[in-house]
């Protein structure tokens, strides 16, 4: 079971429940949410080592379940309880590693088309190419290619 759509949801769980938090209060929702993705890879990591795979999905669904049933009242410091976070390696947040390397990707493009004394005619569609297999690369299948035309386009196909 790949647990890495939850886990997306679970970083941002408290920015979309709430629309404004103060900064101390804001480092506590990401550290709970380190903790609960921490948990949650520990689970996670059990499908390989725990022979009774029944019961490791068991707990996992009880996980989830719990989660969900306390992201919809808003309970986004109390995902878990406490004692399910104890003793757990808290998980680290990378997302603006990508989009560093995103951005990188996108005025390196740029630069580039300039340097080589390129039109703007032609430069605007190498950007545009280099943006979306940048995107491609750099999230896989979280974010497809197709999605960001689809933004660009201000259309949605979902």
């Amino acid at each position: 079971m790949n647990l890495s759509y939850a886990e997306r949801v679970i970083w941002s769980a408290w920015r979309m429940r709430h629309f404004e938090v103060r900064r101390a209060r804001r480092r506590q929702l990401k550290e709970h949410a380190a903790d609960v993705v921490g948990a949650m890879r520990a689970a996670e990591a059990r499908q390989d080592t725990d022979p009774d795979t029944r019961e490791v999905f068991d707990d996992l669904a009880k996980m989830l379940l719990k989660m969900a049933e306390r992201y919809a009242v808003g309970r986004t410091a109390a995902l878990l309880d406490p004692e399910e976070l104890a003793g757990v390696t808290k998980a680290v947040n990378r997302e603006w590693v990508r989009l560093v390397a995103l951005g990188v990707a996108v005025v390196g493009a740029a630069v580039g088309a300039s340097l080589l004394g390129l039109p703007d005619s032609a430069a605007s569609p190498i950007i545009g190419i280099v943006a979306l297999a940048a995107v491609g690369l750099i999230y896989g299948s979280r974010f497809l290619p197709s999605d960001l035309v689809d933004i660009v386009r201000g259309q949605s196909r979902k």
